[in-house]
């Protein structure tokens, strides 16, 4: 007969496992001696094998009770036909999760540089977003229940995949006077069209964007829009609303899910 330690390494598991499974009478040893010592024998590794694969699988104690005990009634194929379901959704969850992180290591790879405090034009091509429902109190309380609402109607794991994030805002004529009270929109870069009661798709125009890169706060955001404001005076450029507001190196362990660095935009109007 093998002692706990003994049979434990055989096994490649633990003694604390041994005892456990012996106190919530799942795996018994053979033989238990007058000083509480636990014994096993050799032909007992093939039981416990089954029972650690199980549990490997996902199982719970009590499942796998009912599956190994030799006085048991009920078939285990109910119980793995409920863990093939788990192991399915698993498999689901954990390629929604690949996906995510390929996703933004691809736009990690891709980032555009960054040009603070000087207003500046550049391209894009057409994109579509998510976007919320329309929000009036940019409060922090109210961007926060937003934010979860949003990601939750979408999906949490959409807020990790790299993708453009940020606000649309009813800011016509580079107006920085109207930002504060400005009627605005969560919104993230869309991989299929949704269109419920909480998120529609938007698509932002192919065109030359007038832009500035900024700091993100209210002071820094407003004086960005007045330097947006004077540049297009200046050069007399059109510009034609909404307002872009684009996390830069997003980072959702911030507060409100964006980063020390947003990039404002309009389209330039042809």
């Amino acid at each position: 007969m093998l002692k706990i330690s003994a049979f434990a390494k055989l096994a490649q598991t633990t003694r604390r496992t041994l005892i456990l499974y012996d106190e919530q009478n799942v795996f018994k040893p053979a033989e238990v001696s007058d000083e509480g010592y636990r014994f096993y024998i050799y032909d007992q590794l093939y039981e416990l094998s089954f029972i650690l694969t199980l549990r490997k699988l996902g199982l719970s104690l009590d499942e796998i009770k009912q599956i190994s005990s030799t006085d048991s009634k009920k078939s285990p194929n109910a119980l793995l036909t409920n863990l093939q379901s788990r192991v399915d959704e698993q498999i689901h969850d954990l390629l929604t999760v690949k996906q995510s992180l390929g996703s933004r290591m691809t736009a990690i790879n891709s980032e555009t540089p960054i040009h603070c405090d000087a207003p500046y034009i550049h391209k894009h091509k057409a994109q579509s977003f998510w976007k919320s429902t329309t929000l009036h109190d940019c409060s922090r309380q109210q961007i926060a229940e937003a934010f979860a609402e949003f990601y939750k109607r979408l999906d949490p794991l959409v807020s990790i995949n790299g993708k453009c994030s940020g606000f649309v805002l009813d800011l016509p004529n580079a107006n920085a006077t109207q930002f504060i009270n400005a009627p605005f929109r969560l919104i993230k870069e869309a991989t299929k069209d949704i269109n419920n009661a909480f998120i529609t798709t938007v698509n932002r125009p192919a065109g030359d964007y007038l832009a500035i890169d900024i700091n993100n706060d209210d002071a820094a955001i407003c004086n960005g829009i007045d330097l947006i404001h004077q540049y297009a005076i200046a050069h007399e450029l059109t510009l034609r609303g909404p307002l872009w507001q684009i996390n830069m190196d997003e980072d959702i362990r911030l507060p409100e899910a964006t980063t020390a660095v947003l990039r404002l935009e309009y389209l330039i109007a042809n």
